[in-house]
């Protein structure tokens, strides 16, 4: 049975290699993905809102911090919505949605030249209750968990630019 398994396992890393498959954040020909990311400096973004995408965007592409001599630089604006989703028999929200959104610029510090500008959203929702604290504290973790799907598919599309640049 462990005979199966080993020519499974060649067959598998032969047809993976020949497809042309490469992982997004290796190393090709001196320039790594992980490296023109971490080169890449995060503007300010407004709002309390914008300074907790900013942090999680910093803490995503740059985790040793933010770069001595960066070569990129990323800015961001941010707009929010909320909206009713559900609404009960005495005309009272029971349920809301909080849209981000959030366009980007990916720029080349020495030039100041666009590389990449995209737009990301994402929509979260939560219970709207009759506690107070409980409402706010659910419209808060929604905007947390927005904020973390904002920051990955940002991260995601820096990514997949650097990986294509370098080809």
């Amino acid at each position: 049975m462990s005979w199966y398994r080993a020519v499974a396992a060649v067959g598998a890393l032969v047809f993976v290699a020949a497809c042309g498959f490469e992982p997004l954040y290796g190393q090709k020909s001196g320039s790594s993905v992980v490296a023109d990311l971490a080169a890449t400096k995060v503007d300010l973004i407004e709002d309390r809102i914008g300074q907790q995408l900013r942090n999680t965007l910093v803490e995503e592409i740059a985790p040793g911090g933010a770069p001595q001599s960066p070569r990129f630089f990323l800015e961001v604006k941010l707009q929010e919505n909320k909206s009713t989703l559900a609404i009960r028999l005495d005309e009272t929200t029971s349920r809301a949605v909080l849209e981000l959104q959030a366009k980007f610029t990916l720029r080349r510090i020495n030039d100041g030249q666009v590389l990449y500008d995209g737009l990301s959203r994402a929509s979260t929702s939560y219970n709207v209750v009759n506690s107070d604290f409980a409402t706010v504290s659910a419209e808060a973790d929604a905007r947390r968990r927005a904020i973390r799907v904002l920051g990955d598919d940002i991260k995601l599309r820096l990514a997949s630019y650097f990986n294509q640049s370098r080809n």
